[in-house]
């Protein structure tokens, strides 16, 4: 067997071998169109196959990124792609493909890795654990007309308002790109990352205008799982409510917003629906691995200064059995590792109340920069 990088006349084989074990059919696209970041040529030297008797067997990738936690940067991998073929799935092949990814991404800074899959008890085994917090939101078509009314007690009369589908121009990825910068999750994009992404895959674009001022954008539906599903959005909360109406009128379909825990100063939306009794479920995020621990300890102290409380108080330390945790000299808890992702990240608050003001730090994958 033989792990290394697939030649630039490989990786079309390894797509369409991948989409085929992801469900694509004919004539659907694969998952080259779906996630670009992965499959771009630029990101070769991130992707993994294993040979065995030279022909393809197995297959995993991984793409570096810069999340924003609690608006301060941390590099981090998202790995994807992960396919073994059938008849080589007693071979281990899967496992040494994922630890790939990991090496390959620490030496390369990453913090942390993740992973989206429902094979929990398989990740485990591997390092990685289901944490985080999000919200599904579900919306029936039913509900338009009370939304309608919430866009204009917010400020926007339903003729002034324009909903526009698919059309991608210039100044739209400008304005949703400046819309994406103000929120304090999620991960780090370019101008031209946002371009890139935004005009990729199956999805569909919808957005909601005042005049010339972009008041929200939804982004619905990637790959084969996210069907009606909206896994990227911004705007100002008046032209959300607006905009939710006019798809769930278009489309006459519910449609499921996914959203990051954000905090009622920062998108006062998902709070005003949940007392309009929209239904809200809350889930947790994604699998985490840790790669780097003293990262994630820095980037914690760092968030503690920033909200002006002594990083000294608390002492994080990595030993043989596990993680230590000390609390202003007094509290001292004791973590394996599933259980530490579970107190940095959640999605449960900190046992000690006074630790409730700076955990659990929020991770967000938007669903477009997803692998």
């Amino acid at each position: 067997m033989e792990i290394r990088n697939p030649q630039p006349n490989e990786v079309e084989d390894i797509v369409a071998r991948v989409s085929k074990a992801f469900g694509y059919q004919e004539g659907e696209g694969d998952v080259a169109r779906d996630f670009p970041q992965l499959y771009n040529s630029s990101n070769i030297k991130h992707l993994w196959a294993a040979f065995v008797a030279r022909k393809l067997a197995g297959h995993a990738g991984f793409y570096p990124a810069i999340m924003k936690v609690e608006n301060l940067p941390l590099p981090v991998a998202g790995i994807g792609g992960v396919f073994v073929e059938e008849a080589h799935r007693s071979l281990g092949l899967g496992s040494k493909l994922i630890q790939k990814c990991c090496e390959e991404a620490q030496k390369e800074g990453a913090a942390l890795a993740f992973l989206w899959s429902d094979k929990h008890e398989y990740y485990e085994k591997l390092g990685f654990h289901l944490v985080g917090r999000q919200w599904t939101i579900s919306f029936d078509p039913k509900q338009a007309s009370i939304l309608r009314v919430a866009g204009e007690k917010r400020g926007i009369p339903g003729d002034k308002i324009k909903i526009i589908e698919g059309e991608i121009s210039g100044e739209f990825l400008a304005q949703s790109f400046r819309l994406q910068e103000k929120l304090g999750v999620g991960i780090a994009r370019t101008p031209e990352e946002h371009a890139a992404l935004l005009a990729s895959g199956s999805c569909q674009v919808f957005s909601a205008w005042v005049g010339k001022d972009l008041a929200a954008y939804f982004v619905i539906g990637k790959g084969k799982d996210l069907a009606n599903f909206v896994h990227e959005w911004a705007g100002e909360e008046g032209g959300l409510h607006h905009l939710a109406a006019g798809v769930l009128e278009l489309s006459g379909q519910p449609i499921f917003v996914l959203s990051p825990q954000f905090m009622p100063d920062e998108v006062r939306w998902i709070y005003t629906l949940d007392e309009m009794g929209i239904a809200t479920r809350a889930e947790q995020m994604a699998l985490v691995k840790i790669l780097d621990f003293m990262k994630v300890r820095r980037l914690l102290a760092e968030y503690m200064g920033q909200i002006g409380l002594l990083a000294s108080d608390l002492k994080i330390d990595r030993q043989d059995k596990g993680y230590y945790v000390e609390w202003k000299g007094k509290s001292r808890m004791q973590f394996d590792e599933a259980k530490f992702l579970k107190f940095l990240f959640g999605p449960e608050l900190p046992a000690h109340p006074e630790m409730k003001a700076f955990l659990p730090l929020r991770l967000w994958y938007w669903g477009m920069d997803s692998v």
